[in-house]
């Protein structure tokens, strides 16, 4: 079951969909739409910036193509950094940090879920 998530999230047919990349003080989101456009967005410290454009897959990447941006912070371009799809997440190296986007509707319940919160 997990070998076929792994080709079926390589299939770029199967990679349209919004993701989020929510981790500590850094909100993220990216969709890709089936006709490969995509729009993304990141709130991390300081930096917030925007971008829309096209997407393909090359290889075990996401390639993106830039039509509209704006706010990026320093450093390079967010089109000189691929996405790498990576099982079912899809990972990018920006602003010094890795931003792990999964699908919605696929996150994880914290492991330090507070139970007692449960109680009816």
């Amino acid at each position: 079951m997990i070998l076929s998530l792994l080709f079926a999230l390589a299939d770029p047919a199967a990679l349209p969909g919004f993701y989020v990349g929510n981790q500590m003080e850094l909100a993220a989101a990216i969709e890709l739409e089936p006709d490969g456009r995509f729009a993304y967005a990141l709130d991390y410290g300081a930096v917030s910036e925007t971008a829309e454009g096209s997407w393909k897959v090359t290889g075990e990447t996401v390639v993106l193509t830039i039509d509209k941006s704006q706010g990026a912070g320093p450093g390079p371009s967010l089109a000189s950094t691929p996405l790498a799809i990576a099982g079912t997440t899809l990972r990018l190296e920006r602003h010094g940090r890795a931003i792990l986007f999964q699908r919605e509707g696929e996150l994880a319940v914290p492991p330090n879920r507070n139970s007692k919160l449960d109680r009816k």
